[in-house]
C-alpha cells in the first residue's frame, strides 16, 4: 500500500465533495475558496480576451464558467478516488487475464464506475475495494445529479436578473431619466408601487446571488438587461429623490428606505464573487435636467455635500460597473452589443 497516494487522493476526494457541496447547498456559504477564485480567475481572463466592449462574447463568461466549475469538481473526484485505487496495486483486475491495470486503467475504471457506464474491463478484488466502488458510484452519481440541479437553479436566477435590470431600465435609461419619469407635475404618482415591485424582485435576487455567486458573471450581452446597469440606475435614482429633491414632494420615507436597504443588502453579495469597490468617484447626478422637467430640487451645492457623505456606497457600485465591463449610465444604444 502506498499511503501518499491513499492520503493525497483522500484528501482530493474530500476537498472535491466539499467544494461542490459547499458551492451549491450552502446557502450562506458565498462559493467554495478553490471555486470562487476559479470563477473570478475564468471572468478576468474572459474580459481580457474579449476586450470590455464585446458584450455579446462576454456573455460567454458565464456559462464557460459554469461548465468549467462542475467539470472541475468532477476532475477532481476522478483523480483522488484513482490515487485511492491506485494506492493498493491490487486493488483491482482484468478477471480474464489476471492483469493488474496501470494508473490510467485506474482512472478508467473510476470513471465507468463514476457514471454507471455499465461492467469495464476490471473488477475489485477484495470486499473492501468492493465496498469502496459502490461510494465511488453513489458519490459520482450524487455529485452528477447535484450538479445538474445547480445549473436549472442558475439557468433559472438568470432569467430573474435580467427580468429585474428590464424592469428598472424600462422606466428609465439614466438616474434622472428615471426621477422624471415618475414625476406627475406635482408628485411622484404611483412610484411607491413601482419601487415595492422592484425592492420585491431585488430582495429575491439577493439571496439567489448570495446562494450562487457565479450569476455575478453572467454577462448580458445588452445594456438594457444589464444588471449593473440597472442597480446602479435605481440607487442613483433613489439618490436624487432622497437628497435632490425638497423633501415635501418625496414618497413615502418607508418605500425609500426599504428600496435603498433591499440595493445595500444585494451589495453585501458582492463579497462572494470577490468584487471589491471603485478607486474611482464616479460622476455626479446631474440636477439641471429634473430641472428642465419641472422638477424641484435642492442647489448643487446642497446636493454635492449629500453625495460626498455617500462617496464610499458610490465607490461599490462603480465598482459593479467596472467589474461587470459596463460603463455607468445614461445606457449608449452605440454599446449594446
Amino acid at each position: 500500500m502506498n499511503y501518499l497516494y491513499l492520503i493525497g487522493g483522500i484528501i482530493i476526494t474530500g476537498w472535491a465533495f466539499i467544494e461542490g457541496l459547499w458551492t451549491t447547498i450552502w446557502i450562506d456559504g458565498h462559493s467554495a475558496p478553490l471555486t470562487g477564485r476559479l470563477t473570478t480567475l475564468i471572468w478576468k481572463l474572459m474580459r481580457t480576451i474579449t476586450g470590455l466592449k464585446r458584450h455579446k462574447l462576454l456573455s460567454l463568461s458565464g456559462p464557460i464558467i459554469l461548465v468549467t466549475t462542475i467539470s472541475v469538481w468532477i476532475i477532481l473526484i476522478l483523480l483522488g478516488w484513482s490515487l485511492i485505487f491506485y494506492a493498493d496495486p491490487d486493488s483491482i483486475q482484468n478477471p480474464t487475464t489476471k492483469a493488474y491495470p496501470n494508473f490510467i486503467g485506474h482512472i478508467w475504471y473510476i470513471a465507468y464506475t463514476m457514471f454507471t457506464v455499465g461492467n469495464g474491463d476490471y473488477v475489485p478484488t477484495s470486499s473492501a475495494w468492493e465496498l469502496s466502488s459502490s461510494l465511488v458510484a453513489f458519490g459520482g452519481m450524487g455529485m452528477v445529479t447535484l450538479s445538474v440541479t445547480y445549473i436549472l437553479q442558475i439557468i433559472s436566477a438568470v432569467v430573474a436578473k435580467r427580468a429585474f435590470a428590464s424592469q428598472v431600465t424600462s422606466i428609465g435609461t439614466s438616474p434622472e431619466d428615471f426621477v422624471t419619469s415618475q414625476w406627475t407635475g406635482d408628485s411622484f404618482g404611483d412610484i411607491e408601487l413601482q419601487l415595492s415591485s422592484i425592492s420585491g424582485s431585488l430582495a429575491t435576487l439577493t439571496e439567489q446571488h448570495m446562494a450562487y455567486p457565479i450569476l455575478h458573471y453572467y454577462h448580458a450581452a445588452n445594456a438594457q438587461k444589464a444588471n449593473p446597469i440597472a442597480l446602479v440606475t435605481l440607487d442613483e435614482a433613489l439618490t436624487i429623490i432622497t437628497y435632490g429633491v425638497p423633501e415635501k414632494h418625496h414618497p413615502a420615507g418607508t418605500i425609500l428606505k426599504s428600496s435603498r436597504n433591499s440595493i445595500k443588502s444585494f451589495l453585501d453579495t458582492l463579497r462572494g464573487a470577490y468584487i471589491k469597490p471603485s478607486d474611482d468617484v464616479p460622476p455626479l447626478p446631474d440636477l439641471s435636467k429634473l430641472r428642465e422637467k419641472g422638477v424641484p430640487t435642492v442647489d448643487d451645492e446642497t446636493f454635492k455635500a449629500k453625495l460626498d457623505e455617500m462617496k464610499e456606497r458610490r465607490k461599490v457600485l462603480y465598482g459593479v460597473i467596472q467589474n461587470g465591463a459596463w460603463y455607468w449610465p445614461p445606457i449608449k444604444e452605440s454599446q449594446n452589443g
